[in-house]
């Protein structure tokens, strides 16, 4: 008698996508020396240098102390320095240093590297429509109405 498969729920095989791309990632950044998260952190000052401590955690969707805890990090390895605003002393910003500036391109080479492997044997159609569904997935998740369309980057 065969047995019969039992059907997982699509958020199961999302989550496990999920859990191994971030492991993917992670792995990658220790050769960087790197934790997760920083790259998200790096990659967002590295588009706004100067960017307030504020905003960055309003723009990656994480409280500010943690925030706070990564810059400082950042700092101790040299990557990011933590200056007060001019114009308003409860503020601070964060900018890369020269060595910070120097390895935001293996960030992005990084995760390049991982969506590549996550998405080998993929067409570009499928590419396409993979990112489609998902911010239709995330967008349902938060009860969000979905972002406007915006031309893929290859």
């Amino acid at each position: 008698m065969a047995v019969k498969k039992k059907k997982q729920f699509v958020t199961a095989h999302l989550s496990l996508a999920g859990r191994a791309a971030r492991t993917a990632l992670s792995q990658r950044l220790t050769s960087l020396e790197l934790y997760p998260g920083q790259d998200a952190v790096l990659l967002a000052i590295g588009e706004e240098d100067g960017i307030a401590l504020r905003d960055l955690a309003e723009r990656l969707a994480v409280r500010p102390p943690t925030i706070t805890k990564t810059v400082a990090r950042l700092g101790s390895q040299g990557l990011v320095e933590k200056r007060n605003s001019d114009s308003d002393a409860r503020q601070s910003h964060a900018h890369l240093t020269e060595k910070g500036l120097a390895i935001v391109d293996a960030v992005r080479s990084t995760q390049k590297a991982v969506e590549r492997r996550a998405l080998k044997g993929f067409s570009n159609k499928e590419r396409k429509l993979m990112r489609k569904l998902l911010q239709r997935v995330t967008a349902n998740l938060d009860g969000t109405p979905l972002p406007a369309m915006v031309p893929d980057e290859e």
